[in-house]
């Protein structure tokens, strides 16, 4: 417990927010652009989807979209399992640990040869997601983020706001703009993703993985 309390008031960089969530407007242009036009990181679209195919009676569609939502919940409780069972609720250590493995992961993706099915590409990028999305929770000290997606940060951004223009509250002014910097971090994910296959193809998911790399440099120990 003295270990949780001490994750929760150490301040984290509000840099290692913006490289996170860099990567995920990244990994959704990507699963967008070069994998059938599917938002991989956020899961309402695909589930909307899976209940009209179940509507018109497409059971093969509702299989294509069945596959990558379970797959974001199987990395949402293998990151639980990971963190409790082998990192004892370290998050500083998990952190670490999840930044590895996305680096590896979308290495492996970019391997994949050209006729890779789109259905395991998004589905994998879907994994990965889920387990940024779950261990890269918070910046500052008491600011919480969604690491793969804008729809969340974008009511944080219109609370803060407000509050920081009608109520006067400096603070949260403040917070406003660091939420408006996590919208536009992830709008450059998105568009270097897009300049970037152009150049490279499929090779483009590499930033991503140099994108995890380099939030090694800023996860918190709260010991040292």
């Amino acid at each position: 417990m003295a270990e949780q309390a001490a994750t929760r008031r150490t301040k984290v960089p509000v840099r290692l927010g913006l490289i996170v969530i860099c990567a995920g407007g990244f990994m959704d242009a990507y699963s967008y652009l070069l994998h059938d036009h599917v938002f991989a990181t956020g899961q309402t679209g695909n589930i909307v989807l899976l209940c009209m195919n179940l509507a018109d009676g497409a059971w093969l569609g509702v299989s294509h979209y069945l596959v990558s939502i379970l797959a974001f919940v199987a990395g949402i409780m293998l990151s639980r399992h990971v963190l409790v069972r082998v990192h004892g609720r370290a998050t500083h250590r998990m952190q670490r640990w999840v930044a590895v493995f996305e680096a590896l992961a979308f290495a492996v993706v970019a391997l994949l040869p050209e006729g890779a099915p789109d259905l395991l590409v998004n589905s994998a990028i879907s994994f990965c997601a889920a387990v940024s999305y779950e261990n890269f929770r918070q910046f500052g000290t008491r600011s919480a983020y969604a690491s793969v997606f804008c729809t969340g940060n974008l009511r944080s951004l219109g609370e803060t706001l407000y509050d920081g223009i009608f109520e006067k509250d400096r603070h949260e002014l403040h917070r406003s703009a660091r939420y408006a910097g996590l919208v536009a971090s992830f709008c450059v994910g998105a568009v270097a993703c897009k300049l970037l296959i152009g150049v490279t193809g499929k090779f483009a998911c590499l930033a991503i993985s140099a994108l995890f790399l380099l939030s090694l440099r800023y996860i918190v120990d709260p010991d040292a």
